[in-house]
């Protein structure tokens, strides 16, 4: 056989393999991109209810409107109660507050401006649907706290004289993965 054919055989067999190489190769020279961080929502493990309870002066009955909150430690303070998840700093707060609007749209709206959080920024206010058949609105706005964008969902429900909120308070790059703790509060039981 030929040497130049030979050789050039060679040659070329050797330029295929490192051009292969490289191709097969490529994607070990980048480094790994880090990975997502973790947005795991925290447990909505349901200890116990957060229970408003509204007597009925002409048959002493009355009934109760009752929030299933999680499992986390709280602080109580009057009617509102706090409970807060350390590890994600998300925190969920009940209260029930003297309403003198018509409607749980104008008692949110009525709130916001007596809002001080440090570079509130208000998102929406705009009705909710309705939570155990009672009206309800919802607040939506941000601020910060610590140098770090907290995002808040407040739903307002109507119930009678008084409004009864319930606040879902996050960090903002966890708010979404978090939103079940909100919903899970808000299958609340409305008996008499």
């Amino acid at each position: 056989m030929n040497k130049k054919l030979v050789g050039s055989i060679v040659v070329g067999a050797a330029v295929v393999a490192i051009v292969a190489a490289q191709f097969l190769s490529s994607g070990d020279d980048a480094p790994a991109a880090a990975p997502p961080p973790t947005t795991t929502a925290p447990a909505v493990q349901v200890a116990h209810q957060e229970v408003y309870r509204f007597p009925d002066a002409a048959d002493g009955r009355g009934w109760n409107f009752a929030i299933p909150v999680p499992d986390w430690p709280s602080n109580h303070a009057g009617d509102r109660a706090t409970y807060l998840d350390s590890a994600s700093g998300v925190v969920l707060e009940t209260d029930r507050v003297p309403l003198d609007q018509e409607d749980p749209v104008s008692g949110l709206r009525a709130l916001a401006k007596t809002n001080h959080d440090p570079g509130y920024r208000l998102t929406s206010i705009a009705e909710h649907e309705p939570v155990a058949s009672n009206d309800a609105g919802q607040w939506d706005f941000t601020y910060q706290k610590q140098g770090a964008t907290r995002q808040v969902r407040e739903i307002g429900v109507g119930t009678g004289d008084v409004l009864i909120t319930i606040r879902y308070d996050a960090p903002q790059p966890v708010f979404e993965a978090n939103l079940p703790v909100l919903t899970r509060a808000l299958q609340v039981q409305a008996a008499g």
